[in-house]
Order: C-alpha cells, then structure tokens, then sequence
C-alpha cells in the first residue's frame, strides 16, 4: 500500500505508532536498501520480543493492547456507527501484516540479501464487530492481563505478567473464611450487592494468597486485580476514572499488608474512598489484608500519652475497620490443624509420610519458625519434597 494509504487511517492509527509496525510499513514503502533494512530489522526484533509467531499475530496482539478512538468507545459498548470505518482500517491492517518478506529482500544488494530476517505472514482476518466485541469482554491494553498495578508517581497501569498460580483448592483448612471470601466475590461478578472485604489475621496464614487464588478462579468471568500500594490511595478518583473505561469487567482494587502510622495523611483518604464513589462503583471492590486488628501503629511517645489520646487513636481506626463490610478473620492454626495442612499439601504432592513422622516434623519446624501457620507447612513440605534438611 501506498504512503498516503496509511496516512489515512485515523480510529486506528495509533497502533501504526507501535516501533515494529512502523518499522514494517517503512520497509515496505522504501526503495531505499538502508531503510528497508533498518525497518524489516525493527519489525523482526518487535516481533521477536513479543513472541509472536506471526506478523498477523502481532497486528492482533498490537490491536489489543493499544487504545484508539475505536477500542476506547467498543470498551463503553459505544461503537457500532464506528464499524464502517474500522473495517476499512483493518483491511489496510491486515494488508500490511500480509507483506512479502521477498518482495523486501529482493529491494537489498545481493550480498545483504542472506541477512535478511524472514518472518511468517499468517492471515489477519477480522471484523470490526467482532473487534469491539473483544474489547467490550476483555478490556484493552494492560486490564486484558488478569493482574495490573497501578505506578502513583506516573499515574500509569502496567500490567503484571507473572501472576501466582493459587488455587482455592491449594489452601487448606480455613474452609469458613475462604466461602465467605467466594461468595463475596461471586455476588460482586453477578451485579449483586457486594462488600468491601478486610482479610485480617496472623502472618503467614493465607490471606494474600486467597485474593490471589479468587483472581484464578474467577478471571475467565471478567475478573481483574490492581494492586496498589499505600501512597496511590489519594489517587483514588483517578483510578476510579480508569476503570470506569471497562464496564463489564469486574476490579479488585488490592492493598496489600496494610498499616498506617499515627498522623499518616492516607488513613482519611482511605476512610473516604471506602464511603465514596469508589467504593460503591459497579465494577470495583476494595480488598485489604492487614495483621494489625486497629490498622494503626501507634509510637512511644502515643502508647506513653494519657488515657484520652489513647482511647481516641484506638477509636479513630476501629471506624475505619468498622468501613468495611466484610471482615474474613484468619487464626493461626492449633497443632491438629497445622499437621492436617502439611498432610494435604504432602497429599497432593503424592509424597507418602507416616503421621507420627509429619506431627512430629511438623512440631519441630513450628518451633524453628516461631509458630504453627499454613506458610510454614508449605515451606516444610518443599524441604521434604526437595529431600534437604529440615
């Protein structure tokens, strides 16, 4: 296609700003031998990096995860005038996908030619229709992987590419707390009313890990995971902003091992984010996991302050733990319970011990880690599992 072609596409065109295809599209309307090279080269490494096995493939992954005028209104269910047009775009799209690896080698000496990357072309065939109905169920750009995190000091969301494989059915014990957490959840993904959820309890018992294990469970249904940390929370309205793109996806908005200190500026933001528009949204929740029952840290010079001080620091965060409308407590497990969760995860693992040998190595490595708790029993059925002391 033509210079002028391109120039013309305007609902998609920021997908041509992506390096790879720019790369591609110059290479393919140059004679010149040292453009050709230089942009077959930056298409073949994009290509490469993305681990894409085609250049169809790469147009379709650059659609999905590049915001345009179209993927911004096919997210609102807001498109369909669009779709003409789109059509049109896709074709120059997918004709540029479609170009002739020897076509552009032919354009270099002979002597170059031998260095020439070669890449498969595939077939990019898709309509707009079908397009914005990608966009519509899984969002664009970084919510289409199942976990982001939101960058404060940007004020940007990446996506997270490594997400913990978690299931439900990998936690044992605490069978109560993990069905209330489900249940939540499951009201939240069908429009149902849905709670704020506080995870608190002992370290090392499963509170992360179960939000993370509900996103495994329940992100083929649209659910999603942000993660944020304490300083992006007087950044709430921007991310309330932000989601409110995907309107049929469901967020957990995910603070992780919360604590504030005395006077810290962020526990009113939270205060109010937990009775504002937030947290109310259709499609966000707030889940918090905190070892702390009063969320606040209280310093010396507070704990030594006479009893009014006191009692008006302990009042101040019990109101924002009363914000949330569901409290999921998690107990260190007693001896019984804490041999049982090694037994499983032994079980599982197919790795046969007696149960004197497991209550036994059990005890002695509760005693070495300080306490009985579920991160233990898996930490010591990887040490038996790997044959290394314990």
């Amino acid at each position: 296609m033509s210079t002028v072609t391109y120039r013309l596409l305007s609902l998609l065109a920021p997908v041509l700003r992506d390096a790879g295809l720019s790369g591609l599209r110059t290479a393919a309307e140059s004679d010149d031998p040292a453009v050709v090279a230089e942009g077959a080269a930056a298409f073949y490494a994009a290509l490469t990096e993305s681990r894409q096995k085609t250049a169809a493939d790469y147009v379709r992954t650059r659609l999905y995860e590049t915001e345009t005028v179209f993927s911004a209104a096919a997210a609102q269910g807001d498109a369909a005038d669009m779709y003409a047009r789109v059509d049109v775009e896709l074709s120059a799209l997918g004709a540029l996908a479609a170009t002739d690896c020897d076509a552009l080698r032919r354009k270099l000496p002979e002597n170059a030619r031998p260095l020439f990357p070669v890449w498969e072309k595939g077939n990019y065939t898709c309509t707009a229709k079908e397009l914005a109905r990608e966009y519509a169920q899984n969002g664009y750009g970084a919510v289409r992987a199942r976990a982001l995190r939101f960058d404060a000091a940007a004020r940007t969301f990446l996506p997270i590419r490594k997400v913990g494989t978690q299931r439900l059915s990998d936690l044992k014990e605490y069978t109560e707390e993990k069905e209330a957490a489900v249940r939540n959840t499951l009201a939240f993904l069908e429009g149902k009313p849905a709670n704020n959820v506080l995870f608190y309890g002992d370290r090392g018992t499963g509170k992360s890990s179960t939000v993370h294990a509900l996103l495994n469970e329940f992100a083929p249904r649209g659910l999603r995971l942000l993660q944020i940390d304490k300083s992006a929370i007087p950044l709430f309205p921007v991310i309330k902003e932000y989601l409110a793109r995907f309107p049929r996806l469901r967020f957990i908005v995910f603070l992780d091992d919360l604590s504030f200190e005395e006077d810290d500026g962020t526990f009113a933001a939270l205060k109010a984010a937990l009775e504002g528009s937030l947290a109310t949204a259709d499609n966000a929740r707030i889940y918090v996991t905190t070892n702390r029952r009063h969320l606040i840290k209280e310093s010396h010079a507070g704990r030594a302050g006479d009893d009014v001080h006191r009692a008006d620091a302990v009042e101040e965060s019990l109101s924002l733990f009363d914000r949330f409308g569901l409290v999921i407590t998690y107990i260190a497990p007693d001896k019984r319970e804490y041999v049982s969760i090694l037994q499983q995860i032994l079980h599982d693992r197919n790795i046969c011990i007696s149960d004197e040998d497991a209550a036994l190595a059990a005890e002695r490595y509760a005693i070495k880690k300080g306490g009985r708790t579920p991160r233990a029993a898996k930490q010591l059925a990887d040490l038996i599992e790997s044959g290394l002391p314990y």
